[in-house]
């Protein structure tokens, strides 16, 4: 069983690993192509092209339905197995048939959705054209389930390579040539339709002509999840009617600092799936040492990253966005204190109640979260003002996060917390020194320390936590990985000296 465990925990570091990089590499061209387009279109038109996407943006949420999730934990717990083809078949079109409707009512509302809600009839046009891209973006979706579910992490990373590489080139170029707002569109609409045919040549051979399943049992795994993302929605909806209130100025450090706070989500956001899916595997044994595992390797490296950022936030802040964004480092600060609950298991639990069947579950949590946010947010936003409803973000996680570690009782399921203490106080640790010598450079050259930041903190946890089995282990993961695989060598045998150098009497 404890093979099976590595092989199934090494599947999840390599899976995060392709993920990570994909979604990294897919950001950074997005945002290039955002500043490109803001810079070319100006920012009236920017503004207009923004607005063309709103009704696209919405009802590619009410296309989800939770169902991405469904399928990649199918297609996980049936590995190998002939029937995981006609499930996904049956999911797919199911799925695909749900999308092209709301596609089609995108269409037929756009022109009144144009006239009263953005009060801009002009740009009909452009929100119908954009509407069009909902069914592809379901099928992308849909693909990078089924290839995380079996495994192909390097298969899925490329998903969104695709998307961001041809809204890039199409839009640019169209752009270019005269054709603004509808260039910036249909460049976001191609980008979708390139990435879709790609996904496709990837999964066809997974899928059958001939499709089975269960639409209630569908629906009951992926409703709740649904429901979930209708939750969040809401809450970030109240969270913008509670900024409205305050300045400007005000409102736009709270939102910089979010922006840069999501960089932090990127890693995160590339974990948790491949999580799902090695839960799923791990079902039938073991999947209590699992979840210890997850969130031990998941803690050693979001941890340190969380409180780099933290040290070094008003230098990121100034290289970033500039001087007169004097509130931002402190709210970025604020922001990132939910990352480290990593450490207590928050990035783990959610895949691991999926992995279980147990979205009604998630649900609760949700809804528990919400529950503790908005009343919370409201007291403190009139005492502390946006500092208020960054301190009911954090207390709300720290409640749903309580909350799942009590729930996980019932499925034996709990954290090492001797590991995650040891974990924060390495990094901890390795930023007095850091902090110290700081104190006599200037921002944002301070900078310059962020890699002794993370040689301390890699010279410390072999000390304190990290035993032989765990280097060899990460060895042997890492090096099938070409991307990392030199750089992670050349960590692990300096982590290796220190550890031997520790253990002479």
């Amino acid at each position: 069983m404890e093979e099976n465990l590595r092989d199934a925990m090494a599947e999840a570091v390599r899976g995060s690993i392709f993920l990570m990089s994909g979604n990294i590499i897919s950001t950074a061209i997005l945002s290039i192509n955002s500043i490109l387009l803001a810079r070319l279109l100006g920012p009236d038109r920017y503004g207009l092209y923004s607005l063309s996407l709103a009704l696209f943006s919405l009802l590619v949420v009410f296309s989800d339905m939770g169902i991405p999730p469904f399928l990649m934990r199918t297609m996980a717990l049936l590995r190998g197995d002939e029937r995981a083809k006609e499930i996904a078949s049956f999911t797919v079109r199911i799925s695909l048939s749900l999308s092209l409707l709301l596609s089609l009512i995108g269409v037929a509302i756009a022109e009144p959705y144009s006239s009263y809600v953005l009060r801009r009839p002009d740009l009909c046009n452009y929100v119908r054209l954009a509407a069009i891209a909902i069914p592809f973006v379901t099928v992308c979706n849909l693909s990078s389930s089924i290839l995380l579910g079996l495994g192909m992490s390097e298969r899925s990373s490329t998903v969104p390579l695709f998307q961001s590489t041809s809204k890039f080139l199409v839009s640019t170029t169209l752009i270019l040539s005269g054709l603004g707002i509808f260039g910036a569109v249909f460049g976001h609409l191609s980008g979708y339709i390139v990435a879709a045919i790609a996904s496709l040549l990837l999964v066809r051979g997974f899928l059958s002509r001939r499709a089975s399943g269960s639409l209630s049992s569908m629906l009951s795994y992926s409703l709740p999840l649904h429901l979930s993302s209708i939750i969040a929605i809401a809450v970030n909806q109240y969270t913008t009617l509670l900024l409205s209130s305050f300045t400007d100025f005000e409102i736009g450090n709270y939102y910089a600092a979010a922006t840069f706070s999501s960089v932090l989500g990127v890693v995160t956001s590339s974990i948790s799936p491949s999580l799902l899916s090695t839960f799923s595997r791990t079902l039938e044994g073991g999947i209590e040492r699992m979840f210890k595992l997850s969130v031990k390797y998941s803690s050693l490296l979001i941890v340190p990253i969380t409180v780099s950022l933290m040290i070094f936030s008003v230098d990121f802040v100034k290289i970033f966005f500039g001087d007169k964004y004097i509130l931002t480092p402190f709210y970025l600060s604020l922001f990132l204190l939910s990352y480290l609950l990593v450490g207590i298991g928050s990035l783990s639990i959610g895949p691991l109640l999926g992995s279980l069947g147990r979205t009604k579950v998630i649900l609760i949590i949700s809804s528990f979260g919400a529950s503790i946010f908005l009343p919370l947010s409201y007291l403190l936003t009139n005492i502390y003002g946006i500092t208020g409803i960054i301190i009911a973000q954090i207390f709300s996680s720290i409640a749903s996060t309580s909350l799942s570690l009590l729930i996980l009782r019932d499925f034996r399921a709990s954290i090492d917390i001797k590991s995650s203490i040891k974990v924060y106080v390495a990094s901890i640790v390795s930023a007095v020194p850091v902090i110290a010598i700081g104190h006599f450079l200037i921002s944002p050259l301070r900078i310059i320390l962020l890699p002794l930041y993370f040689l301390l903190y890699i010279s410390l946890i072999p000390l304190i936590l990290l035993e032989q089995a765990d280097l060899e282990f990460l060895r042997e993961v890492l090096s099938r990985i070409k991307l990392i695989g030199r750089i992670a060598d050349l960590i692990l045998s300096y982590e290796r000296k220190i550890m031997e150098l520790s253990s002479r009497p």
